[in-house]
C-alpha cells in the first residue's frame, strides 16, 4: 500500500520517538523497531532481553504506547511483534 505524506509525517514522527528511546531499551540489552503503521494500530518488533523479561508490561504496555499514543494522535492502538525464530528469555 502506497503511503501518503501525512501518513509519512506521522511514521517519521513515530521513528524520532523511537530513537530517543532505544538508548534506554538499548541499555538493558533489548531493542524495539518500526514495522509498520496502518489503519492507526503502529506495529513495533521487539528484541533481545525484552523477549519474556518481567518488566515488558511496565515498559511497553504502561510506557511507550501510552507515551506514543499521547504525543502522536493518530495511534489508536500499538502492537508488539518478537521475530518468528527467536529464543525465550525467561526469568
Amino acid at each position: 500500500m502506497k503511503k501518503t505524506n501525512s501518513q509519512k509525517k506521522i511514521i517519521d514522527k513515530i521513528c524520532k520517538y523511537l530513537k530517543e528511546i532505544k538508548f534506554f531499551i538499548n541499555h538493558d540489552g533489548g531493542d524495539v523497531n518500526f514495522v509498520s503503521f496502518e489503519k492507526g494500530i503502529l506495529t513495533l518488533e521487539i528484541t533481545g532481553a525484552c523477549i519474556g523479561c518481567v518488566h515488558f508490561t511496565n515498559t511497553y504496555d504502561y510506557g511507550i504506547k501510552i507515551a506514543l499514543m499521547s504525543k502522536i494522535k493518530e495511534i489508536k492502538d500499538v502492537v508488539f511483534t518478537i521475530p518468528k525464530k527467536t529464543k525465550w528469555h525467561i526469568f
